[in-house]
């Protein structure tokens, strides 16, 4: 009887010790400790490089847990309806559908998302499920964490209950991440409109007051008897006048803010602003699904933009002008301007000009190429081109 007895509870203690190595195998998802993960979101420089990162992992460690039938994708959606701009973020292993950003555009940011558990989608002729968490909203941007599914749906409540941890950390590093973003552009706008304001009183008016007299010198030298200091006064008018411009300029680009890096709502702001200085007619092709670009890309753009409208304001006499942006493969950003102007030959531009020059310094800064012809049958046409890699 005590030889059976011990035979039972040593089968017993074997049963236990296994079931227990069982339950902490399919647990050890579960207690991952994610705090480490919401740090790094929170002090990421460029988000587009860190959430891959982190994602590959998180996502290989969940589908260890799940059976191959259901073995997902983990997605972070950026969606800002107000200027209809959707930003996708997966692990870098992840291979993903064809047209996938453009089916979660339509559905998170184009179309108010549906509140349901899971979204089922038709891609490429291929049913897919997702399963859709919102995280949460800042300023003008909600942030979803989507689970995809392209064979077997998982079970959601487990799915919810497994990532529990994961979606509260992504939520706190996104979030932290976002406002530390909005303090760091505050305080650089804060700057710039100081510097800004102080060209104005001081640099500005003074310039504004050297190019109404050298103006005006130069009109009393075409009279005798200060005709042969006509080409001096000439070259001082003009070069004044440039001066005065270029600072003028200086002092609007400060003032320039791109909210969360939004280049699309900077080129809008731009086109009105030139419109009211002109008769011209600013037509604007904006083709971009996401930008996949950093602040530093952005900015330089945006100011190559500027340069382009200006001169399509001051020197080529048109009526019309286009704008077009678009993104080709989800690696290539294109910038198209074009106008029926005069046309310009940029082999024989002015000497005086430095804004040529600096058109292609900035594009050099980012690795863009700048290409700036004549537009047939008239006119000039700007194209920039931009390696933005597949980040989705």
């Amino acid at each position: 009887m005590y030889f059976k007895l011990k035979n039972w509870l040593g089968s017993l203690e074997w049963l236990f010790n296994n079931n227990a190595d069982h339950s902490a195998q399919k647990q050890v998802f579960i207690s991952q400790d994610y705090s480490s993960l919401a740090f790094k979101l929170a002090c990421a420089d460029d988000i587009s490089d860190t959430l891959p990162d982190i994602l590959s992992p998180v996502e290989a460690q969940l589908n260890s847990s799940l059976s191959k039938q259901n073995q997902l994708s983990i997605l972070v959606l950026f969606s800002n309806p107000s200027t209809s701009e959707s930003t996708l973020h997966h692990g870098r292993s992840a291979s993903l559908p064809h047209n996938l950003t453009n089916t979660l555009h339509h559905h998170f940011t184009i179309k108010k998302p549906a509140e349901t558990e899971v979204l089922e989608l038709t891609i490429n002729n291929e049913a897919v499920n997702l399963v859709p968490v919102r995280l949460f909203d800042h300023e003008q941007h909600t942030i979803w964490l989507l689970y995809l599914f392209d064979q077997q749906l998982a079970n959601v409540k487990q799915l919810k209950w497994k990532t529990t941890s994961l979606q509260d950390s992504l939520s706190r590093g996104i979030k932290a991440w976002c406002q530390t973003q909005s303090k760091i552009r505050t305080a650089i706008q804060s700057e710039r409109s100081s510097y800004a304001a102080e060209l104005h009183d001081s640099l500005a008016q003074i310039l504004g007051y050297l190019k109404l007299k050298s103006a005006k010198l130069d009109k009393l030298c075409q009279r005798p008897p200060h005709q042969e200091l006509k080409s001096i006064t000439e070259d001082l008018a003009t070069y004044t006048h440039c001066a005065y411009h270029q600072t003028r300029e200086l002092i609007v680009s400060s003032r320039l803010t791109l909210q969360s890096d939004n280049l699309s709502e900077a080129v809008t702001n731009s086109i009105k602003e030139f419109e009211h200085q002109s008769a011209i007619v600013f037509d604007l092709d904006n083709r971009l699904v996401s930008e996949n670009i950093n602040s530093k890309q952005a900015m330089q753009i945006i100011y190559i933009i500027r340069e382009s409208l200006s001169n399509i304001v001051r020197h080529s006499h048109a009526t019309h002008a286009s704008i077009i942006l678009y993104i080709e493969s989800m690696e290539t950003l294109y910038v198209q301007i074009e106008d029926n102007g005069h046309g310009i030959d940029p082999v024989a531009a002015r000497t005086d000009s430095f804004g040529l020059q600096i058109m292609h310094e900035r594009a050099e800064r980012i690795g863009a190429k700048l290409q700036i012809t004549q537009r047939q049958p008239q006119g000039t046409q700007v194209e920039l081109t931009l390696n933005i890699g597949n980040k989705r």
